[in-house]
């Protein structure tokens, strides 16, 4: 019985820090909830650990059961000091990889005027149709993408990780995570397809072959690239693309294509929705 206690005991120590070390992998951060149980989950095995030290000692005093004892209590104290080191690493990576949460209060906002009704007989106009260009264009590749901020080694803080964003700091570890879709078969353009290259092209002509791998090492199967920012990077808009060759075809990702604001009115509109180096 005292033997499965141990192991139950060491097999919550791992979870917990295996818990932390996915967070920080991430690219920093976990939550307080699980922060504060390994700070519990030290202070306990501290405890549990001097307790051990003073039964060896006790033991070796002839005060208890012999060799058989001492050499049981000097195994669990072995055990003991590992599980102990493997939560303070835990720990200090997860004080180093606080997430950035902060908060405002605003005032209540105001209601929303009620609507005027429309008079008698009013016709709404109708809606203008989208260009025959777009309808009828065919696209060998179609895309899924989005950017978030990973672990990175500059001191600048940096906004929260692992979450989708488009505004990234100077110092920023940005990490691209899309799909690829081939519109002539249907499917997904993976790591098998041999014929295939995927790069990211960043603005200074600098381009990053993209890899082909699980999320995280558990999520869905995603293309990846990733790039620091150099911290002095000009402050603006991140002009990249995706361009992908297979089959001696080329298909490009432009985000001036899918922005919510595109290039020609986002300084008219004091909106830009493309990927932003920011201070």
């Amino acid at each position: 019985m005292k033997g499965r206690r141990g192991l139950v005991a060491m097999t919550l120590v791992v979870f917990l820090g295996l818990a932390l070390a996915l967070g920080v992998a991430c690219g920093g951060g976990v939550s307080q909830k699980d922060y504060d149980a390994v700070k519990q989950q030290v202070a306990t095995k501290e405890q549990e650990l001097a307790k051990a030290q003073q039964d060896l000692q006790t033991a070796k005093t002839g005060a208890g059961g012999g060799q058989q004892q001492i050499t049981a209590l000097q195994q669990q104290i072995a055990a003991k000091d590992k599980e102990l080191a493997d939560l303070k690493l835990s720990q200090t990576q997860a004080q180093q990889k606080k997430p950035l949460i902060w908060t405002e209060t605003l005032p209540t906002p105001a209601p929303r005027p009620t609507a005027t009704p429309r008079p008698p007989g009013f016709v709404a106009p109708t809606a203008v149709p989208p260009p025959a260009e777009l309808v009828n264009e065919v696209v060998p590749f179609t895309f899924y993408v989005e950017q978030l901020t990973g672990h990175q080694t500059s001191s600048v803080v940096q906004f929260p990780s692992c979450v989708p964003n488009s505004q990234f700091r100077r110092g920023a570890h940005i990490v691209w995570r899309f799909e690829v879709f081939d519109t002539s078969t249907g499917k997904r353009v993976t790591g098998l397809d041999k014929d295939a290259t995927v790069k990211l092209v960043l603005p200074n002509g600098e381009q990053k072959v993209a890899g082909y791998s699980k999320r995280g090492g558990i999520g869905p199967w995603m293309w990846a690239a990733a790039w620091d920012v150099p911290p002095d990077y000009p402050l603006g808009t991140l002009d990249y693309q995706i361009v992908v060759t297979k089959g001696g075809r080329t298909g490009t990702f432009d985000q001036d294509n899918v922005a919510l604001v595109r290039a020609a009115t986002a300084t008219a509109a004091g909106i830009d929705s493309r990927v932003q180096i920011v201070e």
